[in-house]
Order: C-alpha cells, then sequence, then structure tokens
C-alpha cells in the first residue's frame, strides 16, 4: 500500500536540501515550492499552481520531470571537482546525498502532478495549468553523472557544446543554444587541413602533446566552419568551444584559468584575428601563447582563424621610420603567428577544384540543372564567383543555394 502524499512533509523536506542548495536560486523550483506550501489552501492554489505553470513553460516545456531532472544533472555542487565523496572521503556529503529522506524528497518532487496521489506519467487534467509529471531517480541519475563529469561536465559547460564570452566588462560564459551543426561530411575539400585538425584535437582529448593552431588563407575557404566541424566531432567526448571576441583578448588570462578547473576540453576559438599597426592588444594573446605565467593549460587549446598569414599589419612606412631599432620592431610584429604551435593552410580553389566543389554540393542538394548541362552549370558558378569576389567554398555553396531556391520557387509556381 502506499504511503499518502504529504505536503507539509515534502516543503519540509524540499528546503533542508544542502547539496543541490543551488535550486533555490531557481525561479520555476521556488515556484514549485510555494505552490506546495499553499495546497491546504483551496482559494490560492490555483494560482500558485498557474504562476508555476507558466514559469515552467517560459523555458520551453511543460515537462516539469525533465526540467527538474536537467538542473539536477547540470547543477555544479561541492560535489563536482570531489566526486569520490560519494562513496569515501566524506560521510556527511554521502549522507546528505544518498539518504531515504533525500531520495523520496526528490522522487516525490518530479512524479507530483497535484492528483492527490503520486503516480507515475499522470497529469492533473482538471487544473487550470497543466504540467507532465513522471517518476525520476534524480539520486542515482545525479551519481552517475558525476561518474561522467570528463564528457558531460557541469554547471553552464553541461548546457551545451559552443559558448561565447558576454559583451562588456568582467569574464561572463554564455552557452550558445543554436550552434552551427556542420560536419567535416559538408566541408568538400581540403581533407589535409581537416585531417591535421582532427589529429591535433584528438591528441588534446587523449590527454597527449597538442598545439594551438591558426588557420589563415583565403576567404570563404572554410576556415572557422573546419573548427565547428571538430567540436561536433568530438563533442560527445567532453570537448566544448568558447568563442572569444578581438575586443575581450584581455580576458583570456582569467578565462584559462577558470577552464583548467573544468574536467572537460576546451577549444578556445579567435575568429578573423587581425590587429593594427599600432594596436597593442595582440600582447593578452601573445603572452598566453607563450610566456606567460597564465599560459593554457592541458585542457585547453587556442584556434584561430585569420585571412593573413602575419597577423599584424604592416605599412611599408613601419619598415623605412624612424624607429631606431626598427628591426626588433618588425620580430615583434611577426612573432605572434610564429606562436602558434602550427599554421594551417587554406588556399583559393583551382578552377578545376571549384568546379568539383560545385558539383558535390549539389549533389548534396540533390539538384540538377533543367537542361542537365553540368559543364554550363559550372559556368555559371565561375561567373557567380567573380561576382562574389573569388572563388570559394563559401561562394560554391552559396550558389547552388541559389539555384535550388530559384528552381523550387519556379515549380511551386508553376502549382
Amino acid at each position: 500500500m502506499s504511503t499518502p502524499f504529504d505536503p507539509l512533509t515534502l516543503s519540509q523536506s524540499l528546503r533542508e536540501l544542502s547539496v543541490f542548495m543551488d535550486l533555490y536560486e531557481d525561479e520555476v523550483f521556488m515556484a514549485f515550492c510555494d505552490m506546495i506550501d499553499h495546497m491546504p489552501d483551496r482559494h490560492l492554489l490555483p494560482q500558485k499552481m498557474a504562476r508555476f505553470a507558466g514559469l515552467l513553460y517560459k523555458h520551453r516545456t511543460d515537462n516539469w520531470a525533465d526540467y527538474l531532472e536537467q538542473q539536477v544533472l547540470t547543477m555544479e555542487t561541492c560535489l563536482v571537482h570531489e566526486p569520490s565523496a560519494v562513496s569515501s572521503h566524506d560521510p556527511s556529503i554521502r549522507e546528505d546525498c544518498s539518504s531515504v529522506m533525500f531520495q523520496s524528497a526528490m522522487r516525490e518532487l518530479s512524479d507530483l502532478s497535484l492528483s492527490g496521489a503520486v503516480t507515475t506519467k499522470k497529469v492533473l487534467a482538471t487544473a487550470p495549468a497543466m504540467w507532465i509529471a513522471e517518476h525520476k531517480n534524480l539520486q542515482g541519475r545525479y551519481i552517475n553523472r558525476l561518474m561522467e563529469l570528463d564528457r558531460y561536465g557541469t554547471g553552464v559547460f553541461a548546457q551545451a557544446t559552443m559558448f561565447r564570452l558576454a559583451p562588456g566588462d568582467g569574464l561572463q560564459i554564455i552557452p550558445v543554444r543554436n550552434s552551427d551543426p556542420v560536419t567535416f561530411d559538408s566541408l568538400y575539400g581540403y581533407e589535409s587541413q581537416h585531417q591535421t585538425i582532427i589529429d591535433n584535437t584528438e591528441a588534446l582529448l587523449e590527454g597527449l602533446p597538442c598545439s594551438n593552431l591558426l588557420l589563415y588563407g583565403d576567404a570563404g575557404t572554410g576556415k572557422s566552419a573546419s573548427i565547428k566541424a571538430v567540436l561536433n566531432k568530438f563533442a560527445d567526448r567532453g570537448l566544448r568551444l568558447v568563442e572569444v571576441g578581438r575586443d575581450q583578448l584581455d580576458l583570456l588570462p582569467e578565462l584559462l584559468e577558470k577552464l583548467s578547473d573544468e574536467p572537460l576540453k576546451f577549444i578556445v576559438y579567435i575568429d578573423d584575428l587581425s590587429f593594427g599597426e599600432n594596436d597593442d592588444s595582440f600582447s593578452a594573446l601573445k603572452a598566453v601563447l607563450e610566456g606567460s605565467v597564465c599560459a593554457r593549460g592541458a585542457s585547453t587549446v587556442i584556434y584561430a582563424t585569420s585571412n593573413r598569414r602575419h597577423l599584424v599589419k604592416e605599412s611599408l612606412s613601419a619598415r623605412t621610420g624612424d624607429d631606431v631599432h626598427r628591426r626588433d620592431t618588425m620580430q615583434e610584429t611577426l612573432s605572434l603567428s610564429q606562436r602558434f604551435g602550427q599554421c594551417v593552410f587554406f588556399e583559393k580553389p583551382a578552377e578545376k577544384q571549384y568546379h568539383q566543389l560545385v558539383e558535390e554540393i549539389a549533389r548534396e542538394y540533390g539538384y540538377m540543372p533543367e537542361d542537365g548541362d553540368m559543364e554550363n552549370f559550372c559556368k555559371e558558378a565561375s561567373a557567380y564567383s567573380i561576382a562574389q569576389g573569388g572563388r570559394s567554398a563559401r561562394a560554391a555553396r552559396q550558389f547552388v543555394e541559389n539555384c535550388v531556391a530559384r528552381q523550387g520557387l519556379e515549380g511551386k509556381r508553376e502549382e
């Protein structure tokens, strides 16, 4: 016979959490607690239920059990950096995380549908607001997650695979919810360049020596896409990416310090990197690449992209100027790119390679010119690339996508 549901006991249990005390900062969880407190009040209860459900809907879900599980599994608790405490080191923490009271509270918390009893997968259909409730073994799932932190991470890094730094002062890491799903299967050509990136990243994941990479070359050749593709290839092995803007390079030492404490592996990604002749902001990057006491740890690599091999723009007057130590000044501007362990060159494709790219992308989209003349199709692609500023993988994909869209619109009009 099941034990009758007691809102007073559950309310007290939910306010005595210690390991999961960060739940008290979550507005949905606190709205749930407030609703439990008002269960005896038939007048206020519908209002509290509506508020709880509304906050849940704001997070694009009506499944309370799934939402709660996500909060618990991604929470950065006191056990994150000492998961062994669950099994041996600290009896008080082990007892708090494994107690019967905790297990019971979490089971009722995820399973509660306010139907008067705790039942599995039941929805309160008569309430003014609805949500899905189902049984979740949160205690067991969390302990299992602690054993796999090097794959899933914790805190903000468990919420996504790609991140960026918020604008403004201070280090604030924001998850990218709709990250680019690009894979190497959709990046045609540049096989040797891709293999260099893959091998270096796999060395990072295996704890082997690896290099910071500078990907440079013509615009539109897939440098940035290659970095995103390698993230997507290895994300399930605990790889994450943090994008840093050129105007945020002064935050690099603080960022690297934070990442060194995480169990995951990281690519610190800097896109379209270049500096003006009198721009001193490159000093922070140069320092962390080599020579700083805040150098990157073994769990982090820096991948940067640029259209230039030499990252500091240099004018002719700089070579013939009045600087007494002109040679030292020139070496200073050239030294930044030399501090990357490997430089990977992405060159503009030759015309034949460009046509191959166009044909492969067309096959990817299932596109065939109406007259079936691929030779003329490739000539049109070449003309398009000239208008776009030159041949590139980007121009090839844009041309095919335009053709696919035009053919689709013509088909709609004929209908």
